[in-house]
């Protein structure tokens, strides 16, 4: 797959719809982030239930790999948040296989 197209699935993901899943992530998914949490495709879906929104700010790609900042907004533990992000998305078979998430956790604390 050419890296304009990996871009394109990078940005479909960032729509943040729980119908896209399957199609966009592939059976054995997973995302990290570096405090050691893991998710996969089934918790991802979950998690899209929440009200959420991202907002890209760039996205950049090279072979296999998209990394994009951006803002989420949303509601999490009951509260407003609105967090600054990167992913880093490694592509295999036109779909997103893993997601190395960053972000700093304190900016849920507001």
């Amino acid at each position: 797959m050419s890296v304009e197209e990996n871009k394109k699935v990078a940005r479909r993901y960032h729509d943040l719809n729980p119908d896209d899943v399957e199609t966009i992530l592939t059976p054995d998914f997973i995302g990290r982030h570096p405090t050691g949490f893991t998710w996969n495709r089934h918790s991802h879906k979950e998690f899209l239930t929440n009200q959420l929104q991202d907002s890209i700010h760039e996205q950049f790609a090279e072979g296999d790999w998209v990394a994009t900042r951006f803002t989420r907004t949303g509601m999490y533990q009951d509260k407003p948040m609105k967090v600054d992000m990167m992913h880093f998305k490694r592509f295999v078979d036109s779909k997103i296989a893993e997601i190395w998430e960053y972000f700093d956790s304190k900016q849920l604390e507001q």
